[in-house]
């Protein structure tokens, strides 16, 4: 999206009403295909499946205890990105060593003279880089600083748009509002999507190798994620978040580690693993033993399931589906996901 273009889309947000600012969130057009990008490798899959992404979040960055931004722009990414007129968002985490840190919330989040320095800098980040906007992704945040975290999110909303940005918002899925909630009660779903442009449904991590195997994302509880937040949420402001991945629990052991979709097929082959269907999830699943003896579940993602998972998308009239992440996949998921009702005519400018 050119610099022109996209001062005129946030004069109309500006003007409207909050259904029509929420209609606006996607630019261009419904169904939109948000692809988040990682690594080295994210830019491989963006530049052979660019057709299939219409916005590009680059999870590059992070910010530390004292409100400093850490992590490098992909420079050759978002000049693809801008050459096929794909807006641009840098996400920015409070992933510290090892996982998100709640530490690195607190402190910016809780104190107003952090978050103004913190807000400067990121739109610093966001005019120098050449990004349309940012992207709050922060993650275990303490329930108790949800007022906070409202107020951070307002903010930065507030002066991007001021300065002619966007801003979208990860946010973890959920059945219902929970303040008490230890992972989701610092989100306030209904105060976060009045301000953002787009509030992205963090829909996969169901289960996880935290806890006991299950779905990554199930289909009945990405709906019912779904009709939650276009309760408190306009629609056409959500984006319904796509796992690009899977998860191999060894049970033996109690632990686990994720699966990309593009190494599942090898991973088959070689244990000579028997998929199976999940019907009450619509996902699948398959058991293996390992060669040292341990035993292992695989729950993941692949061309049956995807279809029916991003449908949701078009039947809840949402802005469209976000991917994590590129990179993981392969042809195939890009198949599977223009298989989905509404995304199966989304192109970009070629």
């Amino acid at each position: 999206m050119n610099r022109t273009r996209l001062m005129a889309f946030l004069l109309a947000i500006l003007s409207a009403s909050p259904v029509s600012r929420a209609q606006s969130a996607a630019p261009n057009r419904s169904g939109q295909v948000l692809a988040y990008f990682e690594h080295s490798g994210s830019y491989d899959s963006l530049t052979a499946f660019h057709s299939d992404v219409t916005q590009l979040s680059t999870d590059t960055f992070g910010v530390d205890v004292h409100g400093r931004v850490t992590g490098t722009a992909p420079t050759n990414a978002l000049a693809l990105a801008k050459s096929k007129g794909m807006p641009t968002f840098a996400c920015i985490s409070n992933f510290g060593a090892h996982d998100f840190d709640p530490k690195i919330a607190h402190a910016i989040i809780t104190s107003p003279k952090m978050r103004a320095g913190t807000i400067s800098r990121l739109l610093k980040l966001v005019r120098e880089a050449g990004y349309s906007g940012i992207n709050i992704d922060f993650e275990s945040i303490n329930r108790e600083e949800r007022t906070q975290f409202t107020a951070f999110v307002h903010e930065v909303a507030q002066k991007m748009r001021a300065a002619g940005y966007l801003t979208v918002v990860s946010v973890p899925a959920t059945l219902k509002d929970n303040p008490n909630d230890g992972w989701t009660g610092a989100f306030d779903f209904a105060a976060l999507g009045r301000d953002a442009d787009i509030l992205q449904v963090m829909t996969y991590d169901e289960h996880g190798p935290w806890g006991k195997p299950g779905p990554v994302a199930g289909l009945p509880w990405m709906e019912q994620s779904i009709q939650f937040a276009v309760s408190v949420v306009a629609p056409q402001k959500l984006s319904l978040g796509i796992p690009v991945y899977g998860y191999d629990w060894n049970t033996s052991k109690g632990s686990g580690v994720m699966v990309h979709w593009k190494d599942i097929p090898a991973l088959i082959a070689s244990t000579g693993a028997s998929p199976q269907w999940d019907a009450e999830s619509s996902s699948p699943f398959f058991n293996y033993q390992a060669s040292d003896g341990s035993s292992h579940v695989v729950w993941y993602e692949d061309a049956k399931s995807i279809p029916l998972k991003s449908a949701l998308a078009a039947s809840y009239k949402l802005a469209g589906v976000s991917v994590f992440a590129l990179g993981y996949e392969d042809s195939s998921f890009w198949q599977a996901l223009r298989a989905g009702s509404g995304l199966n005519q989304v192109t970009t400018q070629q």
